[in-house]
């Protein structure tokens, strides 16, 4: 039985193989033949394989500009228009995009707290945990001189909107400081000359006991003695004062004709209506740099008459930088620019300008030759970073404050002087 099946599976292997070699062969698939007439294989549809994408430049890290301000102490006000003022300036000076050169701008703001020391720590925080390339700001003129010696060190630019005391662009003078505020000296020449011509010739002299108060004096007694006038005394007392009476009864006891009045943040408004309480403006000419707009208001009628220096008033200059500041601050803080808020707005714009032209460049070595002897139009009109000393030369203005419509009191321009008549002395030493 075995050997049947045997036999029987043999037979049915030999006529499997038998039908399969009768069988039509397979047509076989056939090859495609390569294009002819393209030297390299027909690239595959960008649906399928994604062409390999160009390399893109590399993002530009932002420009941070580091802005120290007194945002807690005395001259928090002045704090406040330096801020508004600068951001409107990078707004104006970057056709609002905060974009110079390909790279965003970044605005890091820290509180030095109104001391040297606070500052000094701040400005090596903006510089070395926040990666400043720029330093800017600073209101009190102690707390600058302190600040500056740290981009210095770092070799940054520095360039200060607000601060006064001649030093700073003088006798305390480094090549990496610039200033877009006025020096003492440029708001004497302002003032001073104008006082000792037309309201009297025996001067008494008061002001804050620090460094911008004492070179107030100085300024003042050099430019009102050369115009044939005496210094009968010079009366300081300290900057945070709001009783002003043992000082003003030494005034009174002095006997002059003008009282000239150096003063600024706190104890402002008490300082001119204690001057009218006592009898100080009914015996005296008083001159004194106008006020900001919100201390002059306060003041009541005690400025009313007071002939002096204005470095800024928001309805003096007639320019479209000017008018656009403006414009621009009311819509966004309903109320017009301030004392300072201009030269912090012609900081932005020369930074902004420096950088520019060296392709946004951030390096001070290369920002430095860009600014000094630069010119650019501002909002009080054109301004000059001096070569010798990098300090801002302005117009600036003689006014008279008087009663204005709604009988408040308003300051009037008298005279504007030209940036060419209040250039200070160039007081950098000799190296």
């Amino acid at each position: 039985m075995h050997m049947k099946l045997c036999r029987y599976a043999i037979v049915l292997l030999l006529v499997a193989a038998m039908v399969v070699s009768c069988a039509p062969a397979a047509t076989p698939t056939p090859v495609p033949q390569p294009t002819k007439a393209q030297a390299q294989p027909t690239a595959a549809p960008p649906t399928t394989v994604p062409p390999t994408a160009a390399p893109t430049a590399k993002p530009q890290p932002p420009i941070k500009i580091g802005m120290l301000n007194d945002v807690s102490a005395g001259l928090v006000t002045y704090a406040v228009m330096a801020q508004r003022g600068f951001e409107l300036g990078l707004d104006y000076a970057t056709k609002g995009t905060r974009k110079v050169a390909g790279r965003d701008i970044q605005l890091i703001i820290k509180d030095d707290e109104g001391k040297a020391d606070v500052a000094v720590t701040r400005a090596r925080e903006l510089i070395e945990k926040d990666g400043a390339d720029i330093l800017t700001g600073l209101q009190s003129s102690a707390v600058a001189l302190a600040a500056m010696a740290v981009p210095k060190e770092y070799k940054k630019l520095l360039v200060i909107t607000t601060a006064a005391a001649d030093q700073i662009t003088g006798a305390n003078f480094n090549r990496y400081t610039f200033r877009t505020g006025s020096t003492a000296y440029q708001d004497a020449l302002a003032g001073a000359k104008f006082a000792a011509r037309t309201l009297g010739k025996k001067f008494v002299y008061f002001a804050p006991d620090n460094a911008w108060g004492k070179d107030q004096i100085a300024a003042w007694k050099k430019l009102v003695e050369a115009e044939g006038a005496t210094s009968l005394a010079e009366i300081v007392a300290p900057a945070d004062t709001t009783d002003f009476t043992p000082y003003l009864q030494k005034v009174l006891a002095a006997n002059g004709e003008v009282l000239f009045i150096a003063w600024a943040g706190v104890g402002g408004v008490q300082l001119f209506q204690q001057c009218q309480d006592l009898g100080v403006t009914a015996k005296m000419k008083v001159t004194t740099g106008i006020v900001d707009n919100a201390a002059l208001a306060a003041t009541g009628t005690a400025m009313i008459g007071f002939k002096g220096m204005q470095k800024y008033h928001y309805t003096f200059p007639k320019n479209p930088v000017n008018d656009w500041l403006v414009a621009e601050h009311q819509k966004r803080y309903n109320a017009p620019p301030d004392l300072f808020t201009d030269t912090a707005f012609a900081a932005a714009q020369a930074i902004v300008a420096a950088l520019e032209k060296s392709g946004g460049n951030t390096d001070a070595e290369v920002l430095i030759p860009i600014l000094e002897g630069m010119c650019w139009d501002a909002p009080k009109g054109q301004m000059c970073f001096r070569k010798e000393d990098h300090q801002a030369l302005q117009p600036m203005y003689a006014a008279e404050v008087t009663k204005g419509p709604d009988g408040k009191p308003l300051p009037v321009k008298v005279a504007e002087i030209s940036k060419e008549d209040t250039a200070p002395p160039i007081t950098v030493p000799k190296q």
